[in-house]
Protein backbone atom coordinates (compact mmCIF):
# COMPACT_ATOMS: atom_id res chain seq x y z
CA UNK A 1 0.00 0.00 0.00
CA UNK A 2 1.07 3.34 -0.83
CA UNK A 3 -0.12 6.98 0.44
CA UNK A 4 1.19 9.77 -0.08
CA UNK A 5 -0.46 12.79 2.28
CA UNK A 6 1.25 15.95 3.23
CA UNK A 7 0.95 17.45 6.04
CA UNK A 8 2.90 20.50 7.49
CA UNK A 9 5.49 21.15 10.36
CA UNK A 10 8.33 22.75 11.64
CA UNK A 11 10.22 25.50 9.70
CA UNK A 12 7.73 27.51 7.71
CA UNK A 13 7.98 27.48 3.75
CA UNK A 14 5.33 27.46 0.85
CA UNK A 15 2.68 24.41 1.19
CA UNK A 16 2.71 22.07 -1.25
CA UNK A 17 -0.31 23.42 -3.94
CA UNK A 18 -2.80 21.38 -6.27
CA UNK A 19 -0.40 20.26 -9.35
CA UNK A 20 2.96 19.88 -7.86
CA UNK A 21 4.63 16.74 -7.88
CA UNK A 22 2.86 13.95 -6.08
CA UNK A 23 0.75 16.65 -4.34
CA UNK A 24 -2.14 16.18 -2.54
CA UNK A 25 -4.12 18.85 -0.11
CA UNK A 26 -5.63 19.11 3.38
CA UNK A 27 -8.75 17.85 2.60
CA UNK A 28 -7.48 14.74 0.87
CA UNK A 29 -7.43 11.38 2.90
CA UNK A 30 -4.99 7.89 3.79
CA UNK A 31 -4.93 6.61 0.76
CA UNK A 32 -6.68 9.35 -0.95
CA UNK A 33 -9.98 7.24 -0.25
CA UNK A 34 -13.32 8.44 1.42
CA UNK A 35 -13.77 4.70 3.01
CA UNK A 36 -11.48 3.83 5.89
CA UNK A 37 -9.45 0.76 6.53
CA UNK A 38 -11.20 -1.41 9.25
CA UNK A 39 -9.18 -3.46 12.03
CA UNK A 40 -10.68 -6.55 11.78
CA UNK A 41 -8.07 -8.58 14.00
CA UNK A 42 -5.94 -6.53 16.22
CA UNK A 43 -2.19 -7.07 16.54
CA UNK A 44 -1.65 -9.19 19.68
CA UNK A 45 2.28 -8.36 20.22
CA UNK A 46 4.27 -5.64 22.27
CA UNK A 47 4.67 -1.87 21.44
CA UNK A 48 7.98 -0.57 21.33
CA UNK A 49 9.08 2.74 21.03
CA UNK A 50 12.05 4.67 20.12
CA UNK A 51 12.04 8.14 20.48
CA UNK A 52 14.71 10.49 18.82
CA UNK A 53 15.40 13.94 19.49
CA UNK A 54 17.32 17.00 18.76
CA UNK A 55 17.38 20.65 20.16
CA UNK A 56 20.67 21.44 18.47
CA UNK A 57 21.61 23.78 21.19
CA UNK A 58 24.36 26.15 20.46
CA UNK A 59 23.70 26.00 16.06
CA UNK A 60 22.99 28.89 14.35
CA UNK A 61 18.95 26.81 13.99
CA UNK A 62 18.34 25.96 17.34
CA UNK A 63 14.41 23.73 17.31
CA UNK A 64 13.12 22.33 20.88
CA UNK A 65 12.25 18.80 19.36
CA UNK A 66 12.60 16.82 23.17
CA UNK A 67 9.24 18.75 23.69
CA UNK A 68 7.60 16.80 21.55
CA UNK A 69 9.38 13.52 22.02
CA UNK A 70 8.54 14.27 25.91
CA UNK A 71 4.52 14.29 25.08
CA UNK A 72 5.02 11.25 22.36
CA UNK A 73 6.30 9.04 24.87
CA UNK A 74 4.54 10.46 28.03
CA UNK A 75 1.29 9.25 26.17
CA UNK A 76 2.73 6.28 25.26
CA UNK A 77 4.09 5.30 28.96
CA UNK A 78 0.04 6.34 29.89
CA UNK A 79 -0.82 3.39 27.36
CA UNK A 80 0.86 0.97 29.61
CA UNK A 81 3.76 0.87 26.20
CA UNK A 82 6.92 -0.26 28.44
CA UNK A 83 10.08 -0.34 26.39
CA UNK A 84 10.90 3.31 25.76
CA UNK A 85 13.98 4.43 24.96
CA UNK A 86 14.91 8.04 24.54
CA UNK A 87 18.02 9.37 22.51
CA UNK A 88 17.88 13.43 23.08
CA UNK A 89 20.94 15.60 22.11
CA UNK A 90 20.61 17.81 25.24
CA UNK A 91 22.87 15.32 27.60
CA UNK A 92 19.55 14.24 29.86
CA UNK A 93 19.48 10.46 27.88
CA UNK A 94 21.73 7.83 28.18
CA UNK A 95 21.65 7.41 24.70
CA UNK A 96 22.68 10.15 22.46
CA UNK A 97 21.73 10.67 18.39
CA UNK A 98 24.40 9.99 16.86
CA UNK A 99 24.39 8.00 13.88
CA UNK A 100 26.08 4.91 15.29
CA UNK A 101 23.93 5.12 18.48
CA UNK A 102 20.84 5.36 16.57
CA UNK A 103 22.26 2.15 14.52
CA UNK A 104 23.11 0.30 17.79
CA UNK A 105 19.69 1.01 19.47
CA UNK A 106 17.55 -0.01 16.30
CA UNK A 107 19.80 -3.06 16.19
CA UNK A 108 18.78 -3.79 20.19
CA UNK A 109 15.00 -3.25 19.66
CA UNK A 110 15.25 -5.51 16.38
CA UNK A 111 16.79 -8.57 18.89
CA UNK A 112 13.99 -7.52 21.73
CA UNK A 113 11.60 -7.67 19.53
CA UNK A 114 8.63 -10.79 18.77
CA UNK A 115 6.49 -11.54 15.71
CA UNK A 116 3.44 -9.16 16.03
CA UNK A 117 5.35 -7.04 17.74
CA UNK A 118 4.74 -3.18 17.01
CA UNK A 119 8.27 -1.13 16.40
CA UNK A 120 7.81 2.55 16.47
CA UNK A 121 10.46 5.16 15.93
CA UNK A 122 9.38 8.56 16.65
CA UNK A 123 12.02 11.62 15.26
CA UNK A 124 11.86 14.97 15.54
CA UNK A 125 14.39 17.21 14.38
CA UNK A 126 15.78 18.93 11.40
CA UNK A 127 15.85 16.67 8.17
CA UNK A 128 17.11 17.57 4.41
CA UNK A 129 17.69 16.26 1.23
CA UNK A 130 20.40 15.61 -1.18
CA UNK A 131 20.41 14.66 -4.85
CA UNK A 132 20.81 11.66 -6.33
CA UNK A 133 19.73 10.58 -9.97
CA UNK A 134 19.30 6.84 -9.21
CA UNK A 135 16.12 7.51 -6.53
CA UNK A 136 12.97 8.09 -8.17
CA UNK A 137 12.35 11.55 -6.62
CA UNK A 138 15.87 12.68 -7.47
CA UNK A 139 16.37 12.92 -3.80
CA UNK A 140 17.68 11.35 -0.42
CA UNK A 141 15.74 12.22 2.76
CA UNK A 142 18.38 12.35 5.72
CA UNK A 143 17.62 13.03 9.09
CA UNK A 144 20.13 15.35 10.47
CA UNK A 145 21.98 13.80 13.51
CA UNK A 146 24.81 14.73 15.88
CA UNK A 147 27.74 13.25 17.34
CA UNK A 148 28.25 13.53 21.35
CA UNK A 149 31.08 15.89 20.49
CA UNK A 150 28.46 18.44 18.81
CA UNK A 151 29.79 17.12 14.94
CA UNK A 152 26.96 17.15 12.02
CA UNK A 153 25.84 13.50 11.12
CA UNK A 154 23.62 12.48 8.82
CA UNK A 155 21.67 9.38 8.24
CA UNK A 156 20.44 8.83 4.64
CA UNK A 157 16.68 7.10 3.75
CA UNK A 158 18.64 4.02 2.00
CA UNK A 159 20.48 3.45 5.28
CA UNK A 160 17.89 3.47 7.73
CA UNK A 161 15.52 1.54 5.33
CA UNK A 162 18.00 -0.88 4.69
CA UNK A 163 19.05 -1.23 8.51
CA UNK A 164 15.11 -1.92 10.34
CA UNK A 165 14.38 -4.59 6.75
CA UNK A 166 17.46 -6.21 7.41
CA UNK A 167 16.97 -6.13 11.67
CA UNK A 168 14.18 -7.18 11.92
CA UNK A 169 11.84 -10.02 11.90
CA UNK A 170 9.32 -9.87 9.19
CA UNK A 171 6.65 -10.34 11.46
CA UNK A 172 7.63 -7.49 13.22
CA UNK A 173 5.23 -4.51 12.05
CA UNK A 174 6.81 -1.14 11.52
CA UNK A 175 5.63 2.38 12.49
CA UNK A 176 7.84 5.55 11.47
CA UNK A 177 6.93 9.03 12.75
CA UNK A 178 9.64 11.73 11.05
CA UNK A 179 8.37 15.19 12.16
CA UNK A 180 11.19 16.89 10.26
CA UNK A 181 11.97 18.98 6.97
CA UNK A 182 12.59 16.62 3.55
CA UNK A 183 11.78 13.36 5.26
CA UNK A 184 8.75 12.36 2.48
CA UNK A 185 11.18 9.15 1.40
CA UNK A 186 12.72 8.51 4.65
CA UNK A 187 11.48 4.81 4.68
CA UNK A 188 12.71 5.21 1.30
CA UNK A 189 9.70 3.49 0.22
CA UNK A 190 9.52 4.17 -3.42
CA UNK A 191 12.73 1.89 -3.94
CA UNK A 192 11.73 -1.71 -5.08
CA UNK A 193 12.80 -4.98 -3.16
CA UNK A 194 13.19 -3.19 0.39
CA UNK A 195 10.56 -3.85 1.90
CA UNK A 196 8.24 -6.82 0.26
CA UNK A 197 5.07 -7.79 2.26
CA UNK A 198 6.46 -6.20 5.29
CA UNK A 199 3.72 -4.23 7.58
CA UNK A 200 5.42 -0.80 7.12
CA UNK A 201 4.14 2.34 7.65
CA UNK A 202 5.91 6.09 7.31
CA UNK A 203 4.10 9.39 8.82
CA UNK A 204 6.42 12.48 7.92
CA UNK A 205 6.19 15.91 8.79
CA UNK A 206 6.46 16.83 4.75
CA UNK A 207 7.61 16.92 1.22
CA UNK A 208 11.22 16.16 0.06
CA UNK A 209 10.66 19.76 -1.58
CA UNK A 210 9.58 21.25 1.99
CA UNK A 211 10.40 22.87 5.06
CA UNK A 212 8.20 21.90 8.58
CA UNK A 213 5.90 24.20 10.28
CA UNK A 214 6.69 24.94 14.06
CA UNK A 215 3.72 26.22 16.11
CA UNK A 216 6.09 27.75 18.96
CA UNK A 217 4.95 24.79 20.98
CA UNK A 218 5.77 21.98 19.40
CA UNK A 219 5.40 20.92 15.68
CA UNK A 220 2.24 21.20 14.21
CA UNK A 221 2.40 17.44 12.90
CA UNK A 222 2.73 16.04 16.23
CA UNK A 223 0.77 18.40 18.03
CA UNK A 224 -2.13 17.18 15.73
CA UNK A 225 -1.05 13.82 16.09
CA UNK A 226 -1.26 14.21 19.99
CA UNK A 227 -4.33 15.88 19.07
CA UNK A 228 -6.49 12.94 18.00
CA UNK A 229 -4.87 10.40 20.13
CA UNK A 230 -6.13 12.00 23.36
CA UNK A 231 -9.68 12.75 22.03
CA UNK A 232 -12.12 10.72 24.29
CA UNK A 233 -13.37 8.43 21.07
CA UNK A 234 -10.14 7.62 20.17
CA UNK A 235 -8.84 6.58 23.42
CA UNK A 236 -11.73 3.99 23.82
CA UNK A 237 -11.09 2.65 20.83
CA UNK A 238 -7.71 2.08 21.51
CA UNK A 239 -8.25 1.02 24.69
CA UNK A 240 -9.96 -2.16 22.03
CA UNK A 241 -6.81 -2.12 19.99
CA UNK A 242 -9.36 -0.81 16.94
CA UNK A 243 -7.33 2.07 15.51
CA UNK A 244 -6.31 1.86 12.65
CA UNK A 245 -3.35 4.41 11.20
CA UNK A 246 -5.39 5.24 8.18
CA UNK A 247 -8.13 5.99 11.26
CA UNK A 248 -5.83 8.52 13.07
CA UNK A 249 -4.20 10.29 9.85
CA UNK A 250 -7.74 11.43 8.57
CA UNK A 251 -8.00 13.28 11.70
CA UNK A 252 -5.00 14.12 11.90
CA UNK A 253 -5.77 15.95 8.79
CA UNK A 254 -7.94 18.33 10.42
CA UNK A 255 -5.75 19.77 12.96
CA UNK A 256 -3.44 20.89 9.87
CA UNK A 257 -2.74 24.70 9.66
CA UNK A 258 -4.44 25.75 5.86
CA UNK A 259 -1.97 27.38 3.52
CA UNK A 260 -2.82 30.83 4.81
CA UNK A 261 -2.32 30.18 8.14
CA UNK A 262 1.45 29.18 7.64
CA UNK A 263 4.15 31.66 7.78
CA UNK A 264 5.85 32.68 4.35
CA UNK A 265 9.14 32.62 5.34
CA UNK A 266 12.00 29.92 5.12
CA UNK A 267 14.21 28.19 7.32
CA UNK A 268 18.16 28.35 6.05
CA UNK A 269 19.26 25.07 5.16
CA UNK A 270 21.16 22.49 7.79
CA UNK A 271 24.68 23.55 7.99
CA UNK A 272 26.85 23.05 10.88
CA UNK A 273 24.12 22.20 13.47
CA UNK A 274 21.12 24.26 10.81
CA UNK A 275 18.30 22.87 9.05
CA UNK A 276 14.06 23.40 8.78
CA UNK A 277 11.44 21.35 8.71
CA UNK A 278 7.90 21.52 7.75
CA UNK A 279 5.07 19.29 7.36
CA UNK A 280 4.17 16.27 4.89
CA UNK A 281 2.92 12.94 5.28
CA UNK A 282 4.35 9.99 3.71
CA UNK A 283 3.72 6.23 4.09
CA UNK A 284 4.62 2.84 3.15
CA UNK A 285 3.13 -0.17 3.51
CA UNK A 286 3.88 -3.96 1.61
CA UNK A 287 1.32 -5.61 2.54
CA UNK A 288 -1.98 -7.38 0.62
CA UNK A 289 -4.51 -7.22 3.86
CA UNK A 290 -6.76 -4.13 3.55
CA UNK A 291 -7.01 -3.68 6.95
CA UNK A 292 -4.63 -1.00 8.94
CA UNK A 293 -2.61 -1.20 11.96
CA UNK A 294 -3.59 -0.34 15.00
CA UNK A 295 -1.65 2.77 16.52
Amino acid sequence: FWLKDWLSRRGPARAARPGDAMCSTSKQRFFLEARENRVRKPFSGKVRLLAIALNYEGTESPLNCTVDAERITELASGSKVTDITKMYDTGVTEKHPSAEEVKEEIAAFAARCKPHDFFVLYYSGHGTVQDNPEANTGQDSLLCLRSRAGEDQQMVDDELAGIISSAFHPEVRVLIIADACSSAGIMDCDTPGIWGKRRVVAISGCQENQCSVDTGDGGAMTNALLKVLRRKTVRKMRKKRAVSIQYVFNRMVEFMPEEDEEEEEEDEDYQEGEEDEEGDEEECEASEEEEEEEE
